[in-house]
């Protein structure tokens, strides 16, 4: 039987020095692309353990109730919110279409809505914690209906109190009603003189993803951590 010479049936120590760095290199650029589907993984999954639980509970606990609005609303025909010029915190120009890349949390209130503000600037604060790592790509995002008696830079002092990096934008009144209109908010004036404070009525959080594209609403009373889970699944499609 014919032998092949010696040299060409081992492979030469640079041939696995060259597989090693391949294999390497690979492990690498894929860590982070395992750790991003790992953790859609858990998100998508601890949704549906709470939607099997929804279903299956009543039927073993009669007396089980759980409101269908503390879940999330989705937009079916998402659609981009209408091109406004805001002026934020330091008193610059500034379009929602800057955010582009990021998942949005928007509401709407005033420096004295007093309990809805107050609960949705410390719910901010929960979803941020449970977002953990990722939420570095989620801008939290507070609207002042009333510019005439908020400033921008008292409308930023007061979000900053709850976390130095939540983001306050104001706009003239002619420009905010039909905004919020648009997004399912109502504004009323306070009856209690002709000119009185605007009073926002935000039945929920409004979501953009990435692509600046209204797609989902958080009803006031949802849980910090299925808002979080929601937002999470939305930044890895």
């Amino acid at each position: 039987m014919r032998h092949l010479p010696l040299h060409m049936t081992q492979p030469k120590p640079i041939g696995y020095a060259f597989l090693a760095a391949l294999l390497c290199a690979g492990m690498v650029a894929g860590a982070p692309f395992a750790g991003r589907w790992a953790r859609l993984g858990i998100a998508r999954t601890r949704m549906h353990l709470r939607m099997a639980w929804r279903a299956i509970a009543p039927l073993a606990m009669p007396q089980y109730t759980d409101a269908p609005l503390q879940r999330a609303i989705h937009i079916r025909a998402p659609s981009q919110p209408p091109n406004v010029t805001f002026v934020n915190g330091h008193l610059d120009p500034f379009t929602l279409d800057e955010l582009r890349g990021y998942g949005v949390l928007l509401f709407f209130g005033t420096l004295d809505c007093d309990g809805l503000c107050t609960h949705v600037l410390k719910q901010f604060t929960r979803v941020k914690a449970a977002l953990g790592a990722q939420a570095a790509r989620v801008r939290f995002v507070m609207i002042g209906v009333d510019v005439g008696r908020d400033r921008p830079h008292s409308l930023l002092r007061l979000v900053r109190s709850y976390d130095p990096d939540f983001m306050a934008l104001t706009a003239d009144a002619q420009t905010v009603l039909p905004f919020a209109h648009k997004h399912g908010v109502t504004i009323l004036r306070s009856p209690h003189h002709a000119g009185g404070a605007l009073v926002p009525l935000t039945p929920y959080i409004i979501y953009l993803n990435p692509q600046g594209l209204w797609t989902m609403c958080f009803p006031l009373g949802m849980s910090a951590e299925e808002i979080a889970d929601e937002i999470i699944y939305s930044l890895g499609l």
